[in-house]
């Protein structure tokens, strides 16, 4: 029985030594799979984190961008704020010049804005009730053609409007600094800032 034993016991050895090396080869193909997969993660994850920096990278771009374009539409609106309060300002003080100022700013726009034929000026109610004496005279020395003066009143507050032949020409202060308004904002941008 000694024979038999050997032999079970050489089986059972056998047997053993290609369980060992199967179990080996296992544990190795697992342990190459498991550093194939852990590689492959790491490189997931350090794309990932490249994709996310990215876009994080290209969030903070557009902000900063928009921010920007903020600031500068900030600015904008209040140089213009600034600049129209001082359009207004030019404006409230030529209306408000002293009569002799005045109706002296007056014959410089008629001698300026006349056409060279007859014609009427209309005032204001205000610079009708306030005109120098002779005055009409004087507006005829700088006149390129003749005026009458009008015996109604315009409706506005300061200025004239010349009128040949049913054409008006409105020389009102509001008149002007409305037709001149993009060139009075760029002068005075140009000054302010």
């Amino acid at each position: 029985m000694a024979g038999i034993d050997k032999m079970i016991r050489q089986i059972e050895d056998d047997t053993k030594a290609v369980c060992d090396d199967m179990i080996n080869t296992a544990r190795h193909k697992a342990e190459k799979i498991m550093s194939e997969a852990s590689a492959q993660a790491e490189k997931i994850t350090a794309d990932g984190r490249k994709k996310i920096a990215a876009h994080v990278a290209d969030i903070e771009k557009r902000g900063e961008s928009s921010a920007a374009l903020e600031e500068r539409k900030v600015k904008l609106y209040t140089k213009q704020s600034i600049i129209n309060d001082m359009l207004k300002i030019g404006l409230d003080s030529a209306k408000d010049l002293p009569d002799d100022e005045y109706f002296e700013l007056i014959l410089k726009m008629i001698e300026k804005n006349s056409q060279p034929q007859d014609g009427v000026i209309l005032f204001g109610k205000k610079d009708t009730d306030r005109l120098p004496a002779g005055y009409i005279d004087k507006i005829n020395s700088v006149s390129k053609g003749k005026l009458t003066l009008s015996d109604k009143a315009a409706a506005i507050d300061a200025g004239f409007i010349l009128s040949y032949g049913g054409i008006e020409e409105n020389c009102s202060f509001d008149a002007i600094f409305m037709s001149e308004s993009d060139n009075l904002s760029d002068k005075a941008g140009r000054l302010l800032f």
